[in-house]
């Protein structure tokens, strides 16, 4: 049996999205980000309980729907991110609808990569040169294995941010790319 499951957004008690979320069509590729940080209130250890791991995800989606000064493109409508993978290991719907939306074989129009917004967008709690947690690892590579099994998106299709725009992003995380997409190949053979 699985050890790993999406937990949607009306579990964790995401706020609605301020407006429409507007469905897209079949995906190509998956677009993988990091963090670049940590909630600033947890302890930042990869055994963070499921109630820090809401916390950081209702975090995500407070920062993503406020307004900012140095991104003018904020407030969004809901997060910006199709799903987050924490430290621990937990699984997190972001955008709302993104959940049904590949159950389906499709995607929701997000916020996570200009020009990619009709792509899924998964996040990684991370920060400076540290790697996925074990656990983070495994998670990351179901969710994207069950993403591809869905959509028909390729392995090969799953795509560090800064490809598509000018960023670090998924900073430390993008030179084990090719090692992650070969882990998603031989899930999908399983």
């Amino acid at each position: 049996m699985n050890q790993f499951r999406i937990i949607p957004c009306a579990e964790w008690g995401a706020k609605p999205p301020s407006h429409s979320i507007v469905p897209a069509g079949r995906p190509s590729r998956i677009i993988f980000h990091h963090t670049a940080g940590h909630h600033p209130e947890l302890d930042h250890q990869p055994g963070e309980t499921l109630a820090e791991a809401v916390a950081y995800a209702r975090a995500i989606q407070h920062s993503h729907m406020s307004p900012s000064s140095t991104d003018p493109s904020k407030p969004w409508a809901d997060t910006g991110n199709n799903f987050l993978v924490t430290r621990a290991g937990f699984v997190f719907e972001g955008r709302h609808g993104s959940l049904a939306a590949i159950k389906a074989g499709r995607m929701v129009v997000s916020a996570h990569c200009p020009t990619q917004n009709s792509q899924p967008g998964i996040e990684h709690e991370q920060m400076d040169a540290e790697p996925l947690t074990p656990i983070q690892w495994q998670a990351s590579v179901w969710l994207h294995a069950w993403i591809c099994s869905k959509t028909g998106i390729k392995p090969a299709e799953i795509h560090g941010h800064r490809e598509f725009h000018a960023t670090e992003c998924p900073g430390a995380l993008f030179a084990d790319l090719p090692r992650f997409r070969k882990d998603v190949a031989e899930a999908l053979s399983l």
